[in-house]
């Protein structure tokens, strides 16, 4: 007989925290895979995930086109100001990761899979000394938003920390 061992992971925010080297990364890795069948016989088809799961990460230099990202971005300079409508060529980190999220969502997104690694620093959070720096910020980090995300739209999210302590409050 087969026993199996493991975690159910809830729906809501979930977080994954850990020292560098402990393998934070790798377990979401392997979540992320959890959306497709596996043929048996490696484990691998034992790790499991809702397929309406997405991973979200910033990417540098990616295309976004008339895409709603106001909920993160209001304010930029410039002339792609209109972020309920944003467009650029060249996205940078918070804004390519901001478009991820809200595809992500458009998509039918259940859980947002988030690795702090990947991740644009300022579009996942602001700590207290630099809120009180940069009091006009355009950007409002992932943290502020998560929580709504689950309670009004239903998206869960699982997110890898390892170092910033806020995610934690």
């Amino acid at each position: 007989d087969l026993v199996l061992r493991g975690m159910i992971v809830r729906p809501g925010v979930t977080l994954i925290v850990g020292g560098g080297y402990h393998g934070k990364s790798t377990i979401l890795r392997a979540i992320a895979g959890g959306v497709y069948d596996r043929p048996p016989g490696d484990g691998r088809e034992y790790c499991v995930a809702a397929s309406s799961a997405v991973c979200v990460r910033a990417e540098d230099g990616r295309h976004v086109s008339r895409l709603d990202i106001s909920p993160f971005l209001s304010g930029l300079p410039g002339a792609c100001t209109d972020t309920s409508s944003f467009s650029t060529r060249e996205a940078s980190g918070s804004t390519s990761q901001a478009a991820a999220v809200m595809e992500a969502a458009e998509g039918g997104a259940t859980c947002l899979l988030v690795d702090e690694d990947v991740s644009a620093a300022n579009f996942m959070s602001r700590d207290g000394r630099m809120r009180a720096l940069i009091a006009d910020e355009s950007i409002t980090p992932l943290l502020y938003r998560v929580n709504g995300l689950y309670e009004d739209a239903g998206i869960s999210s699982l997110v890898v920390v390892g170092g910033v302590g806020d995610w934690l409050d």
